[in-house]
């Protein structure tokens, strides 16, 4: 296989998403896949009806490749899109497609399409300013969680706990900008300081973790500090980050549940999620089993495959504990029946 994943930044210390994108590198080395991790904002779009393939990077032309992983996220910008859209149209397989990944960078538009879909969401407003607090209170009431439309990994989201604190941060908002760049949301009382991140992959959901705050805080990111334990998902919420999976159309996805007083709400989704955590507590390979996954839903040859085929499925089914058969005893062994006798002659 010869893949791509696409990256904005210098695979440096340092840089948060870093680690992911080396456990990528191991994880095709111990495959024998040639990857490319490459910066989009380096290629040269060319567009021509006239010839077949085009990919011109820092200069030079590159092989088509079988699979392209982005993992630029909430970063996505115009020309990253542009920059898939132009591999897309040229044959070349995505996880996930640009349309996917422009829907889920945007955490309005991603409620949208679920609220849509009548996925449970937290109720929602869109900043307007100057904010008009009474809206907030008559709407959501307080405490009210203060969020930006673009951010990852718990950047960018605050809780104000009563009417005091947000006409605080209103003033400090409205004074600061003008863009319409924040939401305000529900504050989910029965799940402050946890939540479950589940990992679906192909809209099978490979691992979950319930992540909690350390702090006595309302936000349980790993990357913040918060612990994580492995978790086993009951059916119900199991199903619901696949059909999040499914509306967002989402090859991999990281889905983030939390747990309300009558069942659950959706938190986001996360196209190119973070997996240092999930790794060490649910003792997984993500890489592999996103390489082996998009090789078997694209029909890319990996190597290994009958290897990796039965780590997916032993993953999913030690996630799901599904009932055992009862053991049977072995079968005793008996002792040959003696030969018949031979009647003498008369």
């Amino acid at each position: 296989m010869r893949c791509w994943l696409f990256f904005n930044r210098d695979v440096a210390p340092g840089v948060p998403e870093a680690p992911e994108i080396l456990r990528f590198i191991e994880a095709a080395e111990a495959l024998d896949i040639e990857l490319l991790v490459l910066k989009p904002s380096e290629f040269d779009l060319v567009v021509d009806s006239g010839h077949a393939w085009s990919a011109i990077y820092q200069g030079r032309e590159l092989k088509k490749p079988d699979l392209i992983i982005p993992r630029c996220g909430s970063e996505t910008t115009y020309f990253t899109l542009a920059v898939m859209r132009h591999f897309e149209h040229q044959g070349v397989a995505i996880a996930n497609s640009p349309a996917a990944i422009e829907s889920v960078a945007d955490k309005l538009h991603t409620l949208q399409v679920l609220a849509g879909a009548k996925l449970p969401i937290p109720k929602t407003i869109l900043g307007k300013f100057p904010i008009d607090v009474d809206l907030v209170e008559r709407e959501l009431g307080f405490p009210v969680v203060v969020k930006k439309l673009r951010g990852t990994r718990g950047a960018g989201v605050v809780l104000c706990e009563n009417r005091s604190q947000f006409d605080d941060l209103a003033n400090l908002l409205d004074g600061a900008t003008s863009n319409t760049d924040f939401l305000f949301q529900q504050y989910i009382k029965a799940s402050h300081g946890r939540d479950v991140r589940l990992l679906v992959i192909d809209w099978r959901v490979m691992a979950a973790m319930e992540r909690r705050a350390i702090d006595g805080g309302f936000k349980s990111n790993i990357s913040l500090g918060g612990s994580g334990k492995p978790f086993t998902p009951p059916k119900a919420m199991a199903d619901l980050a696949v059909s999040v999976a499914r509306q967002l159309n989402l090859d991999i996805a990281g889905i983030d549940i939390l747990f309300d007083q009558d069942g659950y709400k959706i938190c986001e989704a996360n196209s190119a999620p973070g997996f240092q955590g999930l790794e060490r507590a649910c003792g997984i390979n993500v890489p592999e089993l996103i390489f082996h996954a998009m090789g078997k839903k694209f029909g890319i040859p990996v190597r290994h495959s009958e290897r990796w085929e039965q780590a997916i499925d032993k993953a999913a089914r030690a996630l799901l504990k599904p009932m055992k058969a009862p053991k049977l005893e072995p079968a005793k062994e008996h002792a040959p029946a003696p030969a018949p006798r031979r009647r003498k002659p008369a």
